[in-house]
């Protein structure tokens, strides 16, 4: 779509015709309490879990065309003036679009629909307008940060309901104004961003492209009523990564289809969006994931809020304990695997990232887990830190493993981005308006290391362009492994979130993708009766199950005992 520009004396505008709205489509069938359970993000056993985090205290702003309608039942108890129009124009628009958006993040359900209740049901939530006429500029989304970072209402997540994209400019490589303001008020005010991949692009759009967000896809529900494939229709729906200039996004995907709403035309009204514009019938849009991620974000930040552990409400914390427990068995878009059996380090090292589903599907309950898991000791089985790492220098920690678990480990910083607002014009004055010439981005350059219990480095391959990242590792010993955060020499300093977890994969899941059934069967085959399993690099190393250093019969009745059974931590047919 082609992007125009127009200048003002202090603001670049652009065409609203580059301003991508995703879409939203549902069946009477599912609600968003399917969305929110097991099959989806999640987050309803966080609900129950410990003292019941709902988001409560935690204030959400919601960035997007128009505004939510906040006197629909499904704010009760949110103050209906909670919405700001940051073009200037102090215009309330409530929308078909926001108001959905708005729900998923923090629907306390209605009447006729009590358990269409958002991620975070007891979240306040501020709803922020930045398109008038045709048009958005910066200086509308650094106005409309500015009225959710104030005191009066502290948001710590804003959730962006709009993506912009074009094959001209902005240019989604992190490096738009749009991307700076955002990783700006991200690393200066320890906000979380929830930012969505957009749609029917080749790439990521903006502002999924920053680099201090967390960007999320959307994913389709399958026959088995489980968000298990990224939405797709003709090869679109979801845009899939890299970003423009190579960083792994999307970082994590989150339901999008059939799901039930409050709708904007009064306030009691639900309605599938399908009916208001069928052209977006079952495509997997990502409008309607990115909520998930704000709202997970808020129920976390509950938690964080209320516990005595300092640090845990920090957006690299939150992002890393959502990013690490994110489940990896997801299909792509075209339906296929996303583990790469092709890789050489397959099946002891698992394909962290994908294109299409980033580092998999969200799983608040898991994330909840690892967040309320106390510092990183070796008596853990999952845990976190945040800390810093100086120049040339590493931080270590020791992680007990036993062979044949699965150690998980994310690694994340923000991008540091600095402001100088510069003096202009006759007499010369300070605009307060953020511009490419006054913002300058330094990046750290921070890898993690692992070594084994022999004190042998475990071969890890790194991006220097990424600020995460993320290893999924089936261990070869038993032991002690230390865990280096390292910054390298020619780096800067950094705050950094590490979240690591200890899984039990199935015994006999060769594949990896936490179900047993007749794929691994037909792997186990090409290994019958191998007898060169003492090397624990040889390709049969998984599948000598009872250590014996020899696959045999042994071997077969573990097999026999998992036949298609399946985990329900991981994966629920």
């Amino acid at each position: 779509m082609q992007r125009d520009f127009l200048l003002t004396a202090e603001r670049q505008k652009v065409s609203i015709a580059a301003v991508f709205f995703c879409a939203l489509f549902s069946t009477l069938t599912y609600g968003l309490h399917n969305s929110t359970g097991p099959n989806g993000s999640n987050v309803q056993d966080v609900w129950t879990a410990g003292t019941g985090y709902t988001g409560q205290g935690v204030a959400v702003g919601l960035i997007s065309q128009d505004h939510a309608r906040l006197t629909h039942e499904a704010f009760a108890g949110i103050d209906p003036n909670n919405w700001y129009d940051a073009t200037g124009h102090n215009t309330y628009t409530p929308s078909w679009h926001d108001t959905p958006v708005g729900g998923i993040i923090c629907s306390r359900g209605g009447a006729a629909y009590p358990n269409d209740k958002g991620a975070a049901p007891d979240a306040e939530l501020y709803t922020v307008k930045v398109v008038y006429d045709s048009g958005i500029a910066p200086a509308w989304i650094q106005d409309a940060l500015d009225y959710l970072v104030d005191p009066e209402r502290q948001c710590q997540v804003v959730v962006t309901g709009i993506a912009l994209y074009s094959t001209a400019d902005p240019i989604p490589d992190g490096n738009s104004i749009w991307s700076l303001i955002y990783d700006y008020y991200a690393y200066q005010h320890n906000m979380v961003f929830a930012t969505a991949s957009g749609n029917f692009n080749p790439e990521i759009s903006v502002f999924g492209d920053t680099y201090n967000s967390i960007t999320t896809g959307g994913l389709f529900i399958d026959a088995n009523d489980v968000y298990h494939q990224v939405g797709a229709i003709d090869g679109s729906g979801s845009n899939a990564g890299p970003t423009h200039d190579g960083r792994k996004k999307p970082d994590i995907v989150a339901p999008s289809q059939k799901q039930w709403f409050p709708y904007v035309s009064n306030d009691t009204s639900w309605i599938y969006i399908k009916d208001v514009s069928a052209s977006y019938d079952d495509r997997g849009q990502t409008s309607w994931a990115v909520p998930h991620t704000g709202g997970v974000a808020a129920v976390l930040l509950e938690y964080a809020n209320e516990s005595a552990e300092p640090n845990d409400d920090q957006n690299e914390v939150i992002k890393a304990v959502i990013v690490n427990s994110a489940l990896p068995n997801i299909l792509d878009k075209s339906g296929n695997e996303t583990i790469d059996r092709s890789d050489p380090n397959w099946p002891l090292e698992i394909e962290a990232w994908n294109t299409d589903r980033g580092y998999g599907r969200i799983d608040a309950k898991r994330a909840y887990d690892i967040l309320s898991s106390p510092g990183i000791t070796t008596t853990q089985s999952k845990g976190w830190t945040y800390d810093s790492v100086a120049s040339g220098q590493p931080d270590s920690y020791i992680i007990k493993g036993a062979k044949n678990k699965r150690l998980v480990l994310t690694l994340t910083w923000n991008r540091r981005v600095i402001w100088t607002d510069q003096k202009s014009g006759l007499p010369p004055k300070y605009n307060g308006i953020m511009e490419l010439g006054e913002i300058e981005t330094f990046l750290a350059d921070l890898d993690l290391e692992i070594n084994d219990p022999n004190g042998i480095p475990i071969p890890l391959t790194s991006s220097d362009k990424d600020n995460l990242e993320k290893f999924d590792l089936l261990l070869s010993k038993t032991g002690n492994y230390e865990i280096k955060v390292v910054a390298k020499a020619d780096s800067e300093s950094a705050n950094y979130a590490l979240a690591f977890e200890l899984l039990d994969p199935l015994e006999a899941d060769f594949n990896i993708d936490y179900v047993v059934n007749e794929f691994d069967l037909a792997d186990f085959s090409s290994f019958w009766l191998d007898s060169g399993c003492d090397n624990s690099n040889e390709p049969c190393f998984p599948y000598n199950l009872n250590g014996n250093d020899t696959i045999n019969l042994v071997d077969f009745s573990i097999v026999a005992q998992q036949w298609l059974t399946y985990d329900n931590r991981y994966y629920s047919p």
